[in-house]
């Protein structure tokens, strides 16, 4: 199939031709200590070329970051963010139930441009 999958190999910089596409990436040196220093059986990096490169390493990732900085894909844009959403089920008697009602908590109204705060909605089931 023609895919090489290197487990174990952290991923260390972006490689780039000379017309500046992604050429692939340089792995991490393996072998140091806790200075930096290199350790008996200190393995250098590796340049790992490709015809195509896939990142998978989340939205605001180190590698992100770069091509992020060299393709100004940042410009004009808001940056990239997750949140955290838990759910809880909780049993209650039917008389407290106000199905329909939702009740805001934390960060609610919140200004603009910013996300965030916590809501409950009662429901049966």
């Amino acid at each position: 199939m023609g895919v090489d999958i290197f487990p174990g190999f952290a991923a260390a910089s972006i490689l780039y031709d000379d017309a500046g596409a992604v050429a692939g990436i340089t792995t991490g040196d393996m072998g140091l200590n806790a200075q930096g220093e290199e350790k008996p059986g200190f393995t250098p990096g590796m340049n790992l070329l490709a015809k195509y490169t896939l990142f998978a390493e989340g939205c605001r990732g180190h590698l992100g970051k770069q091509l992020i900085a060299n393709y100004h894909l940042d410009a004009g844009r808001d940056p990239q963010h997750y949140a955290l959403g838990i759910k809880e089920l909780w049993e209650i008697a039917p008389e407290k139930s106000r199905p329909g009602e939702v009740i805001h908590a934390s960060g609610w109204p919140l200004s603009e441009g910013a996300s965030g705060g916590e809501f409950s909605v009662p429901h049966r089931e």
